[in-house]
């Protein structure tokens, strides 16, 4: 038999940044596909590519233009990061796109190092799991069994509504955000409500049939946030693009009619061509 086992050295090893992606549809870790790229704001050139780990959290162990080697076997403790903070910290971009074309790509600034994982600040800090990184479905990617899909085509007077924002509430459920690419297509993938419950039995036959799951519909909310650029970025800034304000929607490129509310039904994709969309402070 082998005696007690006894720890003559502990290493900890600090990693100025680690972020996690989560798939909002499936509620689950996303790491196949991504690609994470970090980058100095004064030095876009000199790119480095973050790795992925057994747990699906991309990490960096030294960040681009670092020159501190010390940084990477510090205490990580309390009084580590409390002096590290004491201090200006660099600010760096972090762009992520994938490569399988399941989800939009999308880039954000954080100072670096940081303690935990990186979150950008203009995400709801009730969103769970709160130290993840939510991801946007392109209208490509295949939509899981049991989920719902809202399709929609936005496009402006002049062309395609790049990277707007398409809230869709289904009945009395949360609403759920989808982000649109840079030809305006978008795809929202909602979990199904409770179906609506049939009436009671009476005491005694004959009993009315119930109604069938595929006969189940619920009405549709769409609300479009879109603020034009002059020019359409290849990657959008994700807390701009999420904080763009209300626009108009019109099912008309005169913008006489407004778009109303919509119908989903079980087992069909609800489809919602050609929607045009104003900017709040200019409707046609």
């Amino acid at each position: 038999m082998s005696g007690p086992t006894s720890v003559l050295e502990r290493l900890s090893r600090v990693t100025p940044f680690g972020i996690r992606f989560w798939d909002l549809v499936t509620q689950a870790t996303v790491v196949g596909g991504l690609a994470v790229e970090l980058y100095a704001l004064d030095d876009p050139q000199r790119r480095v590519s973050a790795f992925a780990n057994r747990v699906g959290t991309f990490f960096l162990s030294r960040l681009p233009g670092s020159r501190d080697p010390e940084f990477e076997f510090g205490s990580g403790d309390a009084d580590f990061w409390a002096a590290l903070y004491a201090h200006p910290r660099a600010t760096y971009a972090i762009e992520v796109t994938d490569g399988l074309g399941d989800y939009q790509p999308f880039r954000f600034t954080h100072q670096l190092p940081a303690r935990g994982l990186v979150v950008p600040s203009c995400l709801p800090v009730a969103s769970p799991p709160s130290d993840v990184v939510p991801l946007f479905p392109t209208a490509s990617r295949r939509v899981p069994a049991g989920m719902a899909v809202v399709r929609a085509d936005l496009r402006t007077p002049t062309g395609p509504a790049a990277w707007a924002v398409l809230e869709v509430q289904v009945g009395s459920t949360p609403p759920v955000r989808g982000l649109a690419d840079r030809e305006g297509r978008v795809a929202v993938m909602v979990p199904y409500p409770e179906p609506v419950a049939s009436p009671a039995r009476p005491a005694s036959p004959p009993y009315a049939p119930g109604a069938s799951l595929r006969d189940q519909q619920w009405p549709v909310r769409l609300s479009v946030f879109y603020e034009p650029s002059s020019a359409v970025p290849r990657v959008p800034d994700l807390c701009p693009t999420l904080q763009q304000a209300p626009a108009f929607a019109w099912v008309d490129t005169a913008g006489t009619r407004p778009l109303g509310d919509q119908v989903l039904r079980y087992g069909e994709e609800l489809i919602v061509r050609s929607v045009i969309v104003t900017a709040a402070a200019s409707p046609p």
